[in-house]
């Protein structure tokens, strides 16, 4: 039987709502400058232009807030363009996720290889050239999760997904504006006013993780409440997505739960930035606090730079406040009638069943010796 070759990973990265660049041309660059200390010559080897290659380059920076680059003129070493160390950090991240998300492809094409494709050659065949949608929170599209399940799906069904990375409430918007056939979000209050409305169907839990509250130094692991009183208490600077993202709203429920309308110099509401990782990039530089998920604290390099100040209780059991599930819910066909809603139900099985599960359950364990999810 012929053997599965590996599919072609393509990474994009997200700059706000409505703009996006290709992640891999630019970490082919950057890992080309990094080798051979010249633009032009990573551009050549890339096989991309000069002016396109630093275009993308001046993109990135500008949306991160960060230089990726930094050129020098004449010297010893004549001269040439060089990474700055954030460059060699986020390049170094882009591999680190790379590697996990390939050895999880070459595992599941292994297991593939084994099995007969004969009963599943009608179904591939009708269902060539469909492309789903999904409008994902940005978590696991960061940790590269989706990626593997995106392939993995095609592989099983012959179907394309593809995903849009954004926050929970403007994945939701986009799916009621018809952008999408199905949402990935881990919103409670956001999904039920979703479905109520009439634009999504049964909600489906997908998998779970949880939520982090981290700093630069130690609060006592009390409730998450009782930290956020402290924080307020003490005017220690917290970092807030302020996004109506999930995150976002976990963290206004618990200010709500605190009692605090928080407010002040020490609250720093951001806008326009990457996901969680741009949030946890600007509390290391501002020595704060902040609440993300566990998984997207454990692929940062924050997690190098903070520490968790309240996740679990002294028993070892996730804080009620922090659990963190992620939800499927197809849109209904019959608000939007344009949607694949057929292929969106065969994802939504396809999902619950043990292969996909066992990819969920897995995933992270080769490079952080443990799971990023949990699958539900």
């Amino acid at each position: 039987m012929k053997r599965k070759s590996m599919p072609n990973l393509r990474v994009s990265v997200e700059l706000g709502e409505e703009k996006s660049l290709s992640g891999t041309h630019l970490f082919s660059i950057l890992d080309n400058i990094m080798l051979y200390g010249s633009i032009s010559r990573a551009a050549a080897i890339t096989g991309l232009s000069y002016r396109y290659s630093w275009g993308l380059i001046r993109d990135a920076e500008e949306t991160m807030g960060i230089k990726l680059v930094e050129k020098k003129v004449g010297g010893s070493t004549g001269g040439g363009t060089f990474l700055t160390s954030e460059g060699k950090n986020l390049l170094a991240n882009y591999k680190g996720f790379k590697n996990e998300v390939d050895s999880q492809l070459q595992s599941f094409l292994n297991k593939q290889s084994q099995e007969s494709d004969t009963d599943k050659k009608d179904s591939a065949s009708a269902s060539l050239n469909k492309q789903l949608i999904i409008a994902s929170t940005i978590e696991p599209v960061e940790t590269g999760l989706l990626d593997v399940l995106e392939q993995a799906f095609f592989q099983d069904t012959g179907i394309v997904l593809r995903h849009i990375a954004l926050g929970s409430g403007r994945a939701l918007e986009l799916a009621k504006e018809g952008r999408a056939d199905m949402v990935l979000t881990h919103a409670p209050e956001l999904e039920e006013e979703f479905i109520a409305q009439g634009y999504g169907l049964k909600k489906i839990p997908v998998m779970a993780n949880n939520y982090v509250i981290v700093g630069p130094k130690a609060i006592q692991n009390i409730s998450p409440v009782e930290v956020f009183k402290q924080i307020a208490k003490s005017a220690v600077p917290f970092v807030s997505r302020n996004d109506l993202s999930g995150t976002h709203l976990k963290e206004l429920e618990i200010w709500r739960a605190a009692g605090i309308e928080p407010k002040g110099d020490w609250y720093i509401e951001t806008s326009g930035l990457m996901g969680n990782l741009g949030v946890l990039k600007m509390a290391v530089g501002k020595n704060a606090c902040s609440i993300v998920d566990y998984a997207t604290f454990l692929v940062s390099d924050a997690k190098d730079k903070m520490i968790i100040i309240s996740d679990k209780d002294n028993n070892g059991v996730v804080h009620e406040e922090l659990v963190n599930v992620f939800s499927l819910i197809l849109v209904n066909p019959e608000v939007i009638s344009r949607v694949h809603f057929k292929e969106a139900s065969i994802f939504a099985d396809w999902i619950r069943k043990e292969n996909a599960k066992s990819i969920i359950s897995s995933f992270g364990v080769i490079n952080f010796g443990e799971p990023l999810f949990s699958a539900i």
